[in-house]
């Protein structure tokens, strides 16, 4: 057993109240084997990869922090579809998967398998190609740990299904162990959040708050449905005038938010996923930074560079003193306290600013080196949650020299979605293959 680390069992607490399951969807072109034999094979694969072969363990009445336990692979965490469908329909349907979320305690991740989709992005228009959907629970990863695991899973040499074993500890011993665990160390964590917090109180006034943007109408509850749409662009094209993928696609989104949102638009930020430096001290090694879009610089090449300088400078402060002692303060806090303030928080409250009236979550999964069972990959994508306060999310996902960026929304904040994408396509132009 391992214990969860402070930010890992926050990501878990938070997605009973708010789903936040991960989806990495990657495209394949088709197998040399039948669709069934593969999902048997990713199942087997999955007992080679150690972050796929866990699930949670909740510390009875909320006494810890909950605990990772061992727990093997079974073939109905693959779940294998055959109809042949188009792949606006399959975005459909993955849309639709978002309204089944996972629970950890039974399992921590789930694969669909679609073993026919045509029209796929990049493909041509009457090719069959395969899509393999990972959905994984936010509490075992960030985006770039989950994308590691996603390129374990493809890579492992298939685990004998008697290599593989649950944790062998019975469970009512492993509640009370835990339980003890936690009673004993409440005392000392009690003590030690208050020195950190004394800590982090007296460096507070040295950090920089970040900027605030005012409500869009992007920015409410979107309801339980999904609206998901992909571009999927080349690499160097889309990095010619010199800016990084993220800063160019920031960029382009500079240019189409506004546009889509009318006149009123004058000021807007996004709210960027920045991985930490350093040695991981949790599963979820990131934190969300506001990056300002600079609507005033006309300049397209100059708004970049202000871009990307804040990126960089977003990154650096991480490390400023106030912000770690802030950090060492949370990790402290007793579970009990953690848990209670992620249940208390009132979802229906509406902030007077938000860190940006978009997300957006952009990752590097590697080399275009991986296969399924003969087939080589085209493109991967995902789609980042969204929240009460946040009806639109981007995803910017990079696999070789391909780079799809995605649009996550519902129909009820932006029925006209298709409006937006065709404004961001325009504003990706130079990207375009």
């Amino acid at each position: 057993m391992q214990r969860m680390a402070a930010a890992d069992a926050a990501s878990y607490w938070m997605s009973e109240r708010i789903p936040n399951d991960q989806f990495l969807l990657y495209c394949f072109a088709a197998p040399s084997i039948p669709t069934e034999e593969t999902a048997r094979r990713l199942v087997a694969r999955a007992g080679g990869v150690e972050d796929l072969c866990l699930r949670v363990h909740d510390v009875p009445a909320g006494a810890d922090r909950p605990y990772w336990v061992r727990a093997a692979p079974t073939e109905d965490q693959v779940r294998v579809d055959t109809t042949t469908r188009t792949w606006s329909s399959l975005l459909d349907t993955v849309a639709g998967l978002v309204g089944d979320a996972l629970v950890p305690t039974d399992a921590a991740w789930r694969l669909h398998l679609f073993g026919s989709v045509t029209g796929v992005p990049t493909a041509g228009a009457d090719e069959v190609n395969t899509v393999v959907v990972l959905q994984i629970s936010h509490a075992l990863g960030d985006g770039r740990r989950v994308s590691q695991a996603a390129r374990d899973l493809f890579d492992a040499p298939p685990v004998r299904r008697d290599g593989r074993r649950d944790d062998p500890v019975p469970g009512p011993i492993r509640d009370a162990a835990t339980v003890a665990l936690g009673l004993a160390r409440l005392p000392i964590e009690f003590l030690d959040t208050m020195r950190r917090g004394v800590e982090a109180a007296r460096l507070a006034g040295r950090a920089t708050p970040g900027p605030g943007y005012p409500l869009t109408h992007l920015n409410t509850d979107p309801g339980p449905k999904r609206a998901l749409r992909v571009l999927v662009l080349d690499r160097h094209r889309l990095t010619a005038a010199g800016h990084p993928v993220t800063t160019a696609v920031l960029t382009a989104i500079s240019r189409a938010l506004p546009e889509y949102l009318g006149e009123h638009a004058v000021r807007l930020g996004v709210e960027l996923t920045v991985g930490r430096t350093g040695e991981p001290d949790a599963r979820n090694h990131f934190r969300n930074v506001g990056i300002d879009l600079h609507l005033d610089v006309d300049d397209l090449d100059e708004r970049a560079r202000l871009i990307r300088e804040e990126i960089v400078a977003a990154r650096d402060a991480d490390t400023d003193p106030a912000r770690v002692a802030q950090r060492r303060a949370t990790q402290a806090t007793p579970a009990i306290l953690a848990r209670w303030g992620v249940r208390g928080f009132d979802l229906q409250a509406r902030p007077a600013t938000v860190t940006g009236v978009t997300v957006v979550s952009s990752v590097h999964r590697g080399a275009a080196d991986l296969e399924l069972d003969g087939g080589k990959v085209l493109f991967t994508t995902g789609f980042p949650a969204l929240s009460p306060v946040q009806g639109l999310t981007h995803g910017v996902h990079g696999l070789g020299d391909r780079v799809a960026v995605s649009v996550t929304t519902s129909p009820d904040v932006m029925p006209d979605v298709d409006r937006y994408v065709a404004l961001l396509d325009g504003a990706l132009g130079r990207g375009r293959e």
